[in-house]
């Protein structure tokens, strides 16, 4: 006994010398570059006292804040991180409760690689429309999901949901378990009941939890579109399509809301609609909370990376839309950014910037397009070359903004061009007809 009395002396005496050290550090790689607000957390040998701010230095620089309790340190980061990167962290200064002995703790974290999923129509001999898992950092794509017809997917979770054109106007929806990024045989395809025997899908989206997905549907039992407008599903229900009624919630049998565009507001169940009126209304699609009218808009561009804004066009101009309470921002638009005379979509980036697609008319009537970067600043053409015989469909940014994948289609078909957001370097490209990022994008009427 008084053996490991003495040792364990000596232990405390050199720790108190030491201070303390680095027994842990856990992270999620992939939730990392797709999310804002992911920690990292080092974990100490022993309780610490509270960790500053500005004891904390992350290499490369990005925006984090700092809490720690017992002997756990959480560096939470801003917004995404640049895919496949290592970061480095230093906690400097850090000090057990008691002890004057300070020790610097230091981490490198690496961040995962990203993939898409793109949408690979069946060739002119047949066969069926493929979903494929593409990685940027390597060739060659795996197939998730192959059927007839597909016309749009979604990410829900741990699954895929699917809508397919099944002929004379009608469209079908089927939910896929996936595992291992695949399709699982073992469960079988859910197949959704539409609202009525026969209706059009479009402007499908899914809920970032897999909570609950939702579309715009136009039943054509009658030969005719009616009663068009926006539907959820709740997975954690009844599986079962609900009008969302003009009030904005969803109600059994209720006529739907008439809707130009729409999206699921990121990392929320609640989804920001343009109504056929340009209303903005801000629907919590599970229904717990009251809709919240944010006055009108011409366009509903898309997300900013924290979810909480939206860029949205009026009459008069761009706009930063903070969905928290509804105060509106100019967006600046500098020199050459506006001087066109086709403007089209708006993909926000990071850091107030954004990617816009602008044309001129040539003079056979077609449209010479071309992508800008927009600084607060100035505008320059971002260096991504269309074909002449192609036009740009859409241009969707990666979660953390780092990327763009710009859609374009021709006479021969569809190919999607993964390039670097700010400089047009190209990362990757695939014979497809669109990519999972754009599901984040405002759907319903055609803006590209």
């Amino acid at each position: 006994m008084t053996v490991l009395v003495v040792v364990g002396a000596l232990a405390a005496v050199v720790g108190a010398q030491q201070g303390p050290r680095l027994r842990d550090v856990s992270y999620d790689a992939a939730g990392l570059v797709a999310k804002p607000a992911q920690r990292v957390i080092l974990t100490a040998n022993q309780a610490v006292q509270p960790v500053r701010a500005a004891d904390v230095v992350v290499r490369p620089a990005a925006a984090h804040s700092v809490t720690s309790s017992g002997n756990t340190i959480a560096v939470e980061f801003a917004g995404p991180l640049d895919y496949d990167r290592s970061y480095e962290i230093a906690v400097s200064g850090v000090r057990a409760p008691g002890q004057s002995s300070r020790a610097t703790l230091r981490a490198t974290v690496r961040t995962g690689s990203t993939d898409v999923l793109a949408l690979v129509p069946a060739g002119p001999s047949g066969g069926k429309d493929r979903i494929v898992r593409r990685s940027l950092d390597a060739g060659g794509a795996t197939t998730v999901y192959e059927d007839d017809g597909i016309t749009a997917y979604t990410r829900l979770g741990r699954s895929l949901v699917v809508a397919r054109d099944v002929g004379r106007g009608a469209s079908a929806i089927d939910v896929v378990a996936l595992v291992d990024g695949v399709q699982d045989d073992d469960v079988p395809v859910e197949r959704i009941t539409l609202p009525t025997a026969a209706g059009r899908v479009t402007a499908l989206h899914a809920a970032d939890d897999g909570a609950s997905f939702g579309f715009q549907y136009a039943d054509t039992s009658s030969g005719r579109s009616t009663d068009v407008g926006l539907y959820v599903v709740d997975m954690t229900g009844t599986h079962m399509p609900v009008a969302i009624a003009a009030d904005g919630r969803p109600t059994t049998g209720a006529v739907p809301m008439t809707v130009a565009q729409w999206a699921y507001v990121p990392r929320t169940e609640s989804a920001l609609v343009r109504t056929s009126g340009d209303d903005l209304v801000l629907v919590d699609m599970s229904g717990s909370v009251a809709a919240v009218r944010l006055g009108s808009a011409t366009t509903l561009h898309g997300f900013v990376a924290s979810g909480t804004t939206a860029v949205v066009e009026t009459g008069t101009g761009i706009e930063y839309l903070d969905l928290t309470d509804g105060r509106r921002t100019p967006i600046a638009t500098p020199e050459g950014s506006t001087d066109a005379p086709y403007l089209g979509r708006i993909a926000p980036l990071p850091s107030g910037t954004y990617l816009r697609v602008v044309g001129t008319v040539r003079t056979d009537g077609t449209l010479d397009q071309r992508i800008l970067l927009v600084r607060p600043g100035r505008a320059s053409r971002l260096a991504v070359t269309v074909p002449s015989d192609a036009g740009i469909t859409a241009v969707c940014p990666s979660p953390n903004g780092q990327f763009a994948a710009v859609v374009t289609r021709s006479a021969t078909g569809g190919l999607v061009t993964i390039v670097d957001a700010t400089s047009g370097a190209l990362e990757a490209s695939v014979a497809a007809s669109t990519v999972d990022w754009c599901g984040a994008l405002p759907t319903g009427d055609e803006v590209v």
